[in-house]
């Protein structure tokens, strides 16, 4: 039944995962997190390039970005096509992978088996060791966005992140515990929308993989 008040436009949140650099097509991929802090390859400029053409039609007013170069550097190439502003949001910034960092998951497995036993099994508790868990992750991450929806109530916005941190968001969202969270794909220059009409976010589509034309994918 209509109140009779005026009823808003949904607010749309699309976060893309920033285009692949060169850990992320290494086989197998290597963790990078915090540092280093490399650039896109070719590969993910053309997917930045194509998660642009594939918003260009969004309406997204405003895109904001890890300050990680990859994400910086994936941001910059939308903006190019949408030419709308591009802010950084430094609690978006990807996990702290600590010692696990330059490392691929079989090597960290080899090393240290029982750290990486207990962070698979609940990576909401147990951290990369010597760096950040999910629920840290959580915690810096989830209020950030929930102030940039405030920001934007009935405005569509663009937010390119990274695969822990997205997969947070989108768990957070899902109703999904976060010991679950890692389970979802996030490939990179993947797109998600959450769109907020009320108090909650409803995940419409998660790692839409369309626009980047069935290419080699990148973890």
């Amino acid at each position: 039944m209509n109140s009779g008040k005026p009823l808003l436009s949904a607010t749309t949140l699309i976060l893309v995962r920033h285009g692949a650099t060169q850990a992320n097509v290494c086989e197998p991929y290597i963790l990078q997190g915090l540092r280093p802090d490399n650039d896109l390859v070719e590969q993910g400029r053309r997917q930045a390039r194509a998660v642009a053409e594939a918003l260009r039609d969004s309406g997204a007013v405003h895109i904001y970005c890890s300050p990680l170069r990859r994400g910086c550097q994936t941001a910059e190439a939308i903006a190019g096509v949408l030419h709308v502003p591009v802010s950084v949001a430094p609690a978006l910034v990807e996990a702290d992978t600590g010692l696990w960092t330059e490392l691929s998951w079989p090597a960290i497995e080899q090393r240290w088996p029982a750290e990486h036993a207990a962070f698979r099994d609940d990576p909401e508790r147990h951290p990369y060791l010597g760096g950040e868990n999910l629920a840290q992750v959580w915690a810096r991450c989830i209020p950030a966005l929930e102030d940039l929806v405030a920001r934007h109530l009935g405005q569509t916005f663009v937010v390119v992140g990274h695969g822990v941190v997205n997969r947070v968001v989108l768990a957070h969202w899902l109703d999904l515990p976060l010991r679950f969270a890692r389970h979802l794909p996030q490939d990179n220059g993947g797109m998600n929308v959450i769109t907020f009409g009320g108090e909650r976010g409803k995940v419409r589509s998660v790692n839409a993989l369309g626009h980047l034309g069935g290419g080699p994918k990148a973890s």
